[in-house]
């Protein structure tokens, strides 16, 4: 290293291979790299207490990344607060902290500072600025939910650059600031049933009409994951409450086994997608 060469921190330690894995989970769910994970959490544990819990790595998978400069510059600091005589120990203390929760509030440890945003700008009515999908835009925050089947957390708001109700997933917002600018309620009874009825699609009060067969009412019952609420079902014809967008999310696996019939717009869509999927195939 030359003289005057600044040299960032590099942490290095073992944990068992389960909690490897366990990162590796929420590296894909986060959207996240494993340094990116580390820096946040030093940051969020470095004022809280840590109790060493005697975890025995000395075998097991490696856990390494470099420090940003913000946690570099408070490193020492922060060690020497906390009377950390071994470092690793500190991190796999801490690494198993926070592994030590339902993903949910890990989502709210990652992301604590737009956290704390989202719920200053609600508890002053404010609205807020964020950047999302590389896009600024200006919102009016109303309800910050979780999607229990998910696990993942949404502001619902009113979007002004779309001029409609969005939800927008915590995780994927990539700068936030509060405005100087009250909040405006477009529509508060909408506001309220969405609060009793929440899913990241918005589906309450959009519905689409099916035709299934009996293969495809077998795989409804088995795909949890993003299924729409039946509110009808007239033998093989069943009413959703599902917006196009869930449709197309959730219905593409089951083929065949279903058809959409209303509304036409959805049913021109599965139309093409088919089609293409067809002139690949032939």
């Amino acid at each position: 290293m030359e003289r005057g060469e600044y040299k960032i921190k590099k942490v290095r330690f073992t944990v068992p291979y389960f909690i490897k894995e366990k990162i590796k989970e929420d590296e894909k769910h986060f959207s996240l790299l494993t340094g990116e994970i580390g820096n946040k959490l030093f940051s969020y544990y470095s004022n809280k207490d840590i109790e060493n819990l005697n975890i025995n790595s000395a075998k097991g998978e490696i856990i390494q990344f470099n420090l940003n400069k913000l946690n570099d510059e408070l490193y020492y600091i922060v060690l020497k607060e906390h009377e950390v005589q071994n470092e690793a120990e500190f991190f796999r203390n801490i690494f198993f902290k926070y592994l030590d929760n339902p993903r949910y509030i890990r989502e709210q440890i990652l992301f604590f500072e737009i956290f704390e945003k989202i719920e200053s700008a609600l508890k002053e009515r404010k609205k807020i600025n964020i950047k999302y999908n590389g896009e600024i835009r200006t919102i009016n925050p109303y309800l910050l939910k979780t999607s229990s089947i998910e696990d993942r957390s949404y502001i619902f708001s009113y979007c002004e650059k779309n001029e409609d109700y969005r939800n927008y997933r915590i995780a994927n917002i990539e700068n936030i600031s509060l405005s100087k600018y009250d909040i405006e309620v477009k529509n508060l009874e909408y506001i309220k049933s969405i609060d009793k009825n929440f899913d990241p699609f918005l589906s309450f009060g959009k519905n689409i009409k099916i035709k299934i067969n009996e293969n495809g009412q077998k795989l409804f019952e088995s795909v949890i994951l993003n299924r729409p609420k039946v509110l009808e079902k007239n033998g093989d014809i069943w009413i959703l409450e599902c917006t196009n967008k869930l449709a197309k999310v959730y219905f593409p696996q089951f083929l065949s086994n279903i058809e959409v019939l209303e509304p036409v717009d959805l049913r021109e869509w599965f139309q093409k997608e088919l089609k293409k999927a067809l002139d690949i195939y032939l």
